[in-house]
């Protein structure tokens, strides 16, 4: 009885082992088949890597080839025009700038750039040994890429390409190219873009480390339109002039006189991004606000004027959200502008905060910033106190109220148990209270101090029913 008893258990354990084997056996299995899948896969996308990139060199040396049979004069770029002509690069030629071509089973993107040289060796057009003649050599460059793959799909090639004989004279000259930051420094990588339909002539290139780019050999003439861009930056251009454009353009088309280095400089950098907002002097939103402004980038001025008044880039008549925002994104830097702040039943506008120096309703957006302009009423049932904080300057002649800020305005009224101190921001502003409950009533008094300036000192009635009062400081420098 007890051998049967014990045998049966024993025997079930082994079939239950068994079973925990087999699964074992086969979870290992899939995890290893799994790993040969991924690692074939893995190869074989290598595999066809290898294979665009060796298809991709081959192709660049053959085009290579192709341009060297070309005669020197053909060796330039052009593009369709889409209307069955062709506008041409600097210099221009009979190479196609950009090319689809299917060879060993990939699609390739061939792009083709040509340039004059203008070589050191004999003096250059802008340097202190001037050469009358800059178109040197021509150099080329191929691009190669494709789509699919891993890593850096493309492959480059360049070429050096001489003329037959000595440098002759031509109707050309050299097309400059300077593109500077906010700061002054060269921009490199801007693609400009160059376009004269009278002499057929539409080509991109970036700049170099130091910001420029030159194109000699370009043809002489006029209406050189230029524009440029950058990822990130905001785009500058030239403009037609007057009638054309409606303004006055500070950046007209470019003209290249023979045997000159015809340049021209821009000043681009980081986009910023604003949001206008409005609100009362405790923060609480104001929606609806109606606004004007102007700024930026400027990009010319008013025609028919002895002012000067500039035209910018940026210039808009819009309205706060129910939220009392309004965002702007993708801007220049610049100074912006606020006018014809709308009126708000039941509040009066004090000033932008935190606004530009020494000028009220405007403010300076510096290249890549991100900031909140606010626009700032005040409630004008609520019991207060604006004081303005002034000084006099001379301008031809007259004397004219300017704002002062940092000025810092104490209010005291000792039988209300009131204290607070309040520096003017660029508005010359002090509001009190800088949060409720409102002032309750009676006599204030206030002194005014800033470094450079004397004392000033006064007091001012406060009623319970006047709503907003309001106190003019005058400050005389000592």
């Amino acid at each position: 009885m007890m051998g049967i008893s014990t045998t049966r258990p024993r025997a079930k354990e082994r079939r239950g082992f068994t079973m925990i084997e087999a699964a074992l056996v086969l979870f290992l299995f899939s995890i290893i088949a799994l790993t040969f899948y991924q690692l074939f896969a893995l190869g074989s996308k290598r595999i066809l890597d290898v294979r665009r990139k060796l298809g991709a060199t081959a192709l660049a040396s053959e085009r290579m080839e192709m341009i060297r049979s070309l005669p020197y004069a053909s060796i330039g770029t052009k593009r369709s025009d889409g209307a069955g002509g062709w506008t041409y690069g600097i210099p221009p030629g009979d190479i196609i700038e950009t090319e689809t071509v299917s060879e060993s089973g990939a699609t390739f993107t061939v792009h083709t750039t040509a340039q004059y040289v203008d070589d050191s060796f004999d003096g250059t057009a802008s340097g202190s040994t001037s050469d009358a003649i800059p178109t040197d050599y021509k150099r080329v460059r191929l691009e190669i890429s494709w789509e699919g793959g891993e890593g850096d799909q493309r492959v480059v090639t360049w070429g050096t390409f001489s003329p037959d004989g000595v440098e002759q004279p031509s109707n050309t000259g050299v097309l400059s190219v300077n593109v500077l930051d906010a700061l002054g420094n060269g921009v490199q990588g801007a693609v400009v873009h160059i376009v004269n339909t009278a002499n057929d002539v539409d080509l991109s290139a970036e700049t170099d480390a130091f910001g420029n780019q030159s194109w000699p050999g370009a043809l002489a003439g006029s209406g050189y339109s230029i524009s440029v861009s950058k990822d990130g930056y905001y785009g500058v251009q030239t403009y037609p002039p007057y009638p054309d454009s409606s303004f006055n353009p500070l950046d007209i088309p470019l003209s290249v006189v023979v045997g000159s280095v015809n340049q021209k400089t821009f000043v681009f950098d980081r986009l910023s991004d604003f949001t206008v907002r409005s609100e009362d002097t405790f923060g609480e939103s104001i929606p609806n606000v109606t606004f004007s402004l102007d700024g930026g980038h400027q990009i010319g001025t008013v025609p028919a004027t002895s002012s000067a008044v500039p035209v910018y880039g940026f210039s808009v008549s819009a309205t706060t959200g129910s939220g009392g925002e309004k965002e702007y994104s993708d801007q220049s830097y610049g100074r912006y502008v606020f006018s014809n702040i709308g009126s708000v039943t039941g509040y009066r506008f004090l000033h932008a905060d935190p606004g530009a120096s020494d000028l009220e309703g405007a403010f300076d957006l510096q290249p890549g910033e991100s900031r909140t302009e606010k626009l700032i009423f005040a409630n004008t049932s609520v019991v207060s106190l604006l004081v303005s904080v002034t000084r006099q300057e001379d301008v031809g002649g007259t004397p004219v109220d300017k704002p002062v800020s940092g000025a810092s305005v104490h209010l005291v009224n000792t039988s209300a148990g009131y204290d607070a101190t309040v520096t003017t921001g660029t508005s010359g502003q002090a509001y009190f209270p800088t949060a409720m409950p409102a002032l309750t009533a009676g006599t204030y008094q206030y002194e005014v101090t800033m470094a450079g300036y004397g004392t000033e000192t006064g007091s001012v009635d406060v009623t319970s029913g006047g709503g907003l009062h309001e106190e003019d400081v005058t400050m005389i420098a000592e």
